[in-house]
Order: C-alpha cells, then sequence, then structure tokens
C-alpha cells in the first residue's frame, strides 16, 4: 500500500502512537507489508537544520549534512511502522546497519520530495532484520538514498556468534569524543527520535539498560562531522554498523585512517577496545 501525504506528520504524537505497539505479536514468522509513503515539496526547517548542525558539530554551511535527509525523514518512518499492517512492536527494534549514498550534497533552500517504503527481510541469528529505504529527489531526479537495517529480536536458541574481524587496530589517527549526559534529550528533539532508552536513566532502566544510551545516527554524525575536513570534499558515502550502546554521559575515541579511497573509523570507549559503531566516509 503507497500513501501520498501533504506534510510531514508529527512525531512526537507518532512516538505516542508507538507505545501502543507494544503488544503487538505475531504467530510463526511474520510477513512485513509493502508500505510506502511519499510526501512532495518539502522545504527545509532552518531553524530544525541550525540546532542539527550545533547538536551534532557541522559547520554552518549551504549544503546539508549527509545525515540530515535521514532526520527530516525520521517521522515518515514511524509513520510506515505504527501502521496496523506493520508486524512489530516497534519499542525494542535495533537500528543495526546504514548506508547513504549522495550523487551530490543537497542544499539548504532545495525543496525534497521524500519516499520511504519497507525493504527486503531477512532470517538472522537473533531475528528477523529488514531494510527500511528513504529516498530524497529534487526535480524529479533522486539524489539522496539511505539504506536503514533493523533487527527485531526473537527469543529462542541461537547459533554461535560470528565475530566480524576487527579494524580499529589499523586506524592510527584519532580524537577525542565526548557524549554529554544531556545529549540524548537534546538531539531527539532535532533527530525526532524519542525512544525512552535515549532520554534518562529511568527510562532506559525499564527496557533493561543500566541507564540511557546515545541515539547511533548521533554518534554517526558526529563521527561524520568530525571527519568532515579530513574527507576534503563533500561526502558522497557514509555506512556505518551500529555495535555497543555508548552509555551516557560517556567518553570515547574516534579511530580512524585516511587513505585516496575515503576514511574507515571506528568509535571505541575510552581505555578500552569496546567498539561502539565501525564505518567508511567516502
Amino acid at each position: 500500500m503507497s500513501q501520498t501525504l501533504t506534510a510531514l506528520p508529527d512525531a512526537q504524537k507518532l512516538y505516542l502512537k508507538a507505545a501502543s505497539t507494544v503488544l503487538r505479536r505475531s504467530k510463526g514468522r511474520p510477513s512485513l507489508p509493502d508500505l510506502a509513503v511519499h510526501v512532495p515539496g518539502v522545504n527545509v526547517d532552518a531553524v530544525h537544520l541550525a540546532q542539527y548542525g550545533e547538536i551534532c558539530g557541522f559547520a554552518e554551511s549551504a549544503e546539508l549534512p549527509i545525515t540530515f535527509p535521514h532526520v527530516m525523514a525520521g517521522a515518515l518512518h514511524l509513520h510506515l511502522m505504527t501502521q496496523k499492517a506493520f508486524p512489530f512492536p516497534l519499542l525494542g527494534l535495533v537500528h543495526i546497519r546504514n548506508q547513504i549514498r549522495q550523487t551530490r550534497p543537497l542544499l539548504a533552500d532545495e525543496r525534497l520530495d521524500l519516499d520511504v517504503r519497507i525493504g527486503q527481510s531477512r532470517d538472522v541469528r537473533q531475528g528477523i532484520e529488514f531494510d527500511l529505504l528513504t529516498d530524497a529527489a529534487v526535480d524529479g531526479e533522486i539524489v539522496w538514498t539511505e539504506v536503514s537495517t533493523i533487527l527485531h529480536r526473537i527469543p529462542g536458541p541461537r547459533g554461535p556468534v560470528q565475530r566480524a574481524p576487527g579494524v580499529a587496530a589499523a586506524l592510527t589517527q584519532y580524537k577525542k569524543f565526548t557524549a554529554p549526559a544531556d545529549i540524548g534529550r537534546r538531539y531527539a528533539a532535532v533527530g525526532r527520535d524519542y525512544n525512552p532508552i535515549h532520554l534518562a536513566p529511568w527510562s532506559a532502566k525499564l527496557f533493561g539498560f543500566k541507564r540511557h544510551i546515545a541515539h547511533g545516527m548521533w554518534s554517526l554524525a558526529h563521527c561524520a562531522a568530525l571527519l568532515q575536513d579530513e574527507l576534503g570534499h563533500a561526502p558522497s558515502e557514509l555506512s556505518v554498523q551500529f555495535k555497543q550502546p555508548l552509555f551516557l554521559p560517556g567518553r570515547a575515541a574516534l579511530k580512524f585512517g585516511v587513505s585516496a579511497s575515503g576514511i574507515d573509523f571506528a568509535l571505541l570507549a575510552a581505555g578500552s577496545d569496546k567498539t561502539h559503531l565501525s564505518g567508511t566516509l567516502r
């Protein structure tokens, strides 16, 4: 089912709706519906963009940060996943990977046609993962695309964990990285992500965390902001694998290596080899 909306929905109201999905249960292996939503002619809110840039660390520019269309489309992600046909409870879904590509930087004065749809799903060791696909087009040309891969955990026996090879040891440069205690609440307002695991220790504990954790997309955006000058040109691709949560407040080290093809990076806990995320910026 495909819908066309005249404006972006209210993300805060959709999070209240998302809370009501906690009782969703599926018998057997659920199939994901063919859902899509389109919103034409979306303007960039200059105040929203400035607040996002300040919180994530991007310098003021006529070009949008490569991660900014993700937050513009965030309410559309929620809109699809709160539809009755979507089988999974939203609270408890885990964002595990993200890949963004752009053919050129989007500009702050451009109007964007936003499209979001449910993509493929796969059985994995932990449950079922699926792709959430987002496109941003200008004058009919798709300029920016994103694949967000999300995991729905299913309790039960598990096979052996497949460990990905470590990359951090090969990364020889680093920058210090601090996540203040209030960054979850501050980012929620601009990232349009009000998941309670990010907002306060007490609300995170309701979902099994010892205290609240940083948004993965804030950590990624801050990494991209710190690395953009090292890249030396506007990025065309940003990909990441989210690994372990960054508890707030927290300190970390952004390790990276620069080559002719771009930058490989990893965000590590300060004083240990615990990896919060790893990725590439091209």
